[in-house]
């Protein structure tokens, strides 16, 4: 039997500061991050303690002090504290793009590390995946 995909965070130095455990993970925004087990749709610190418990069906990120998140097929925001805020409307999703920090993925080979802006690998290329940091890690995908 193979080897399951699993996302954990990096540092900047490369070292994995959150385990891998979670089925898909986002960037952080205002210091939490969605991630994803099984199904269901969570928030995380940047030590990776849930702060929002995983139980929407989607999950935002922040943005000034609010995320938009589906629970039961019903859209709202709610606050730092999983605190239902106000009705969202259902026709978009909320983007979870960021401005790229350096380091930035990059590719090499079937892997992936981090280089910098003159493209010198500065975290080596041992991940299935990796996403840009933000509020100092970065989500990377690893076999377990």
């Amino acid at each position: 039997m193979g080897k399951e995909q699993l996302w954990g965070y990096i540092n900047r130095e490369g070292e994995m500061v959150v385990e891998p455990k979670f089925h898909g993970a986002g960037n952080f925004h205002e210091g939490l991050a969605v991630v994803k087990v099984d199904w269901a749709r969570g928030y995380i610190d940047t030590e990776g303690h849930y702060v929002i418990e995983p139980q929407y069906q989607y999950a935002g990120p922040f943005i000034d002090g609010k995320a938009k998140v589906m629970l039961d097929d019903v859209w709202e925001y709610i606050d730092h504290e999983g605190k239902k805020v106000g009705e969202a409307e259902p026709e978009k999703m909320a983007d979870d793009s960021v401005p790229l920090e350096e380091p930035f993925p990059t590719p090499k080979g079937k892997k992936f590390g981090y280089a910098d802006k003159d493209g010198k690998f500065v975290i080596k290329a041992s991940f299935e995946q990796a996403k840009p940091f933000s509020d100092g890690r970065a989500a990377v995908l690893v076999k377990v």
